[in-house]
């Protein structure tokens, strides 16, 4: 006997137990619970390094690549990226979904254990993906201009660097100072640089050319943290 002959034989029977999936089904509903924010294991690591002192060119060089290279063989891994930054390097790796992150995790420290950095660096650290400290808000910052500023290339830039300037210094500031705010990273807009303008005229009488310049400049500029100051309960940077 098929299940449409069954049906059309007991109708009640049938219809009794579609309400009783229905009403089962409306009482779970009604117990399942809802997070902005759910807790889910992300297949990835981020191993941290701090070195203080170091400029972005030294951390890429002596840690970041270092790193890289060696964890680089180990099992699973989907795909590798890092950041160098100033006194700091992170190596953050993405397993494939259904990876044993504890197994990935002990994996990785053993190659870590293995790799010979500076001893005046510190060890690396490894950390879990908090899907909680991705941004809960995105604020977008525009300035209204007028059309007869529209068309002006070297307004458009010195509004962008404002704006930058403005949300680093006073909206960054009154948004970190909020209960309940983590971090604040700004994006976007332009930052402040020195524009170095040379006279041909005059470089040619001295003899100079446009390699000669940016030698010098590369020679006076030297790549290293400003470091930290510390002063009771004080700290400049």
């Amino acid at each position: 006997m098929s299940v449409i002959d069954t049906s059309t034989r007991r109708p009640v029977t049938v219809f009794m137990f579609t309400l009783a999936l229905l009403v089962f089904g409306m009482v779970l509903l009604s117990k399942l619970g809802v997070s902005l924010l759910p807790d889910l294991s992300y297949p990835t690591l981020t191993i941290r390094t701090d070195y203080e002192g170091a400029a972005p060119v030294e951390i890429e060089n002596l840690i970041t690549k270092p790193i890289e290279e060696t964890i680089g063989v180990v099992k699973n891994v989907r795909k590798i990226t890092s950041v160098s930054r100033a006194g700091q390097s992170d190596v953050l790796l993405e397993f494939n979904w259904g990876t044993d992150m504890g197994f990935a995790g002990l994996e990785v420290r053993e190659k870590l254990d293995i790799l010979q950095l500076p001893l005046d660096i510190s060890s690396p650290v490894l950390l879990r993906f908090n899907p909680s400290l991705d941004p809960v808000m995105r604020l977008s910052l525009s300035k209204k201009i007028s059309e007869s500023a529209t068309n002006s290339s070297n307004f458009n830039q010195q509004s962008l660097i404002k704006l930058r300037r403005f949300a680093e210094e006073e909206i960054k500031k009154s948004l970190e100072s909020l209960e309940g705010v983590a971090a604040v990273k700004i994006s976007g807009g332009l930052e402040d640089e020195i524009q170095v303008m040379v006279d041909h005229e005059k470089m040619a009488q001295l003899g100079l050319s446009i390699q000669d310049i940016s030698n010098k400049l590369r020679a006076e500029n030297i790549n290293l943290s400003g470091g930290r100051l510390e002063e009771g309960s004080q700290q400049f940077l």
